[in-house]
């Protein structure tokens, strides 16, 4: 006796039939064709991940609360736990240090920040047609007006933020680089598109414009407390050397590829 397999072909599936001595073995009456459905992603999670992803929501919500009414220095891991409902044992399974709040707090608010900066930039993008160079230098200032009204929503914790991103062995270092980076890939953009335009001179490295536009921001931030400069002050500070960085790019009857430094 001789077995052979049959590959069976259909639009929905490949089965495999088994023949004797030549006659193929079909499908039983009846039986219905099946296909595997995977499970959706909450089916997948177990309930102790469930638990677990509801005590670090708790644990966020309490930090986002507590930051909100007193700077960072005057909170306590124990007041963090005690408002999220937990026990000091349990928080630290959670959270590692007090700086860790800091990066899980003062960070998703700043993500949804930069999330909100360039949903604004694309609308204003998508909507406006450049009548000259400033069109462009605009875009980035508002990036950074917008930058410095949540910076003076919050002073304080704002600086102490900055700071982990110069600390390596901070939890928020690798955060905090990533979300300037966010800015620096977004200003580098528009400085490119305006010079592909033919709005600003196009001798000038996109890339090392907006690293110094970044670099401008973090600097007015970091100095503020350090000389004594009321925060009120700092969107003022920080304009004005954008303008200084940004306005000799616009194009103003100059050819495009003119080194504003020989102008």
């Amino acid at each position: 006796m001789r077995a052979l397999i049959v590959i069976v072909y259909s639009q929905r599936e490949i089965a495999l039939r088994l023949c004797i001595t030549g006659q193929f073995l079909p499908r039983p009456q009846g039986e219905a064709m099946t296909r595997k459905v995977p499970a959706s992603p909450n089916a997948r999670i177990g309930l102790r991940e469930q638990s677990r992803l509801e005590v670090m929501r708790r644990i966020r919500a309490a930090a986002v609360d507590l930051l909100a009414t007193k700077p960072y220095a005057s909170i306590t891991t124990k007041e963090v736990a005690q408002h999220a409902g937990i026990g000091d044992a349990t928080f630290f399974r959670y959270v590692s240090s007090k700086d860790e709040l800091l990066t899980l707090a003062y960070g998703d608010r700043m993500d949804s920040v930069l999330d909100e900066l360039e949903r604004e930039d694309d609308r204003i993008e998508e909507a406006g047609e450049a009548e000259d160079g400033h069109w462009y230098c605009d875009r980035i200032r508002n990036l950074y007006r917008a930058r410095a009204d949540f910076y003076l929503q919050d002073p304080v914790n704002a600086s102490l933020y900055l700071r982990q991103g110069f600390d390596i062995a901070s939890p928020g270092c690798e955060r905090a680089i990533q979300q300037g980076d966010r800015l620096i890939a977004r200003a580098r953009r528009i400085i490119a598109d305006g010079q592909a335009a033919g709005r600003l001179i196009a001798g000038v490295d996109p890339l090392a414009v907006a690293q110094n536009c970044q670099g401008i921001f973090i600097h007015e931030v970091d100095r503020t407390p350090v000389r004594g400069f009321e925060p009120e002050t700092i969107w003022q500070r920080v304009d004005a050397r954008l303008s200084a960085q940004l306005d000799p790019l616009v194009l103003d009857g100059r050819s495009a590829g003119t080194d504003p430094s020989a102008s």
